[in-house]
């Protein structure tokens, strides 16, 4: 993935308006956040990466798959109407082409039973819910729980450390 990533930035370095490099770019960054452990340094670096390619190469902006992979990573991170924006503009791009219609569909379904889990508040009732919002208790804790490990301490107290 290293090598794709430098080749992908030698390739921008020799031509800066080519956007077909920005976005073999931002996927290097995207296949990096996704094998390396989902390091934001590396979603910023391929967001701006798609970005630069729209603005510098009217074609990028008209590549649906660009679209799409930077709607994946945006899914990821969370920013749920970017990615629904990203996902449509690529069915937009591509109407002969399911995946983006498919995966829109999926998240305004996702987000659907998150909003509804959320209102009913994870489907639990009194009790139980209120059970989950006090202190876990020193057996679910495992060997961190048994005596002379760790004990429970308001966040307040946490300090640097082990």
């Amino acid at each position: 993935l290293r090598e794709s990533l430098a080749q992908a930035e030698a390739a921008v370095r020799c031509d800066p308006t080519d956007g077909q490099s920005w976005y073999v770019l931002g996927n290097a960054h995207v296949s990096l956040f996704f094998a390396g452990g989902q390091s934001p340094g590396s979603a910023r670096r391929a967001l701006a990466a798609y970005a630069q390619a729209e603005r510098v190469d009217p074609a990028a902006a008209a590549n649906p798959d660009l679209h799409l992979n930077r709607a994946t990573l945006l899914q990821y991170l969370e920013r749920f109407q970017a990615a629904l924006e990203g996902l449509s503009r690529a069915a937009e791009l591509a109407p002969g082409w399911d995946e983006p219609r498919k995966r829109h569909g999926n998240l305004l379904e996702f987000l659907s039973r998150l909003c509804g889990l959320l209102a009913n508040r994870g489907k639990l009732r009194g009790k139980r819910r209120r059970g989950l919002a006090g202190p876990v208790p020193l057996p679910l804790l495992g060997p961190l729980g048994g005596a002379g490990g760790p004990r429970p301490s308001p966040i307040s107290a946490l300090r640097p450390g082990p």
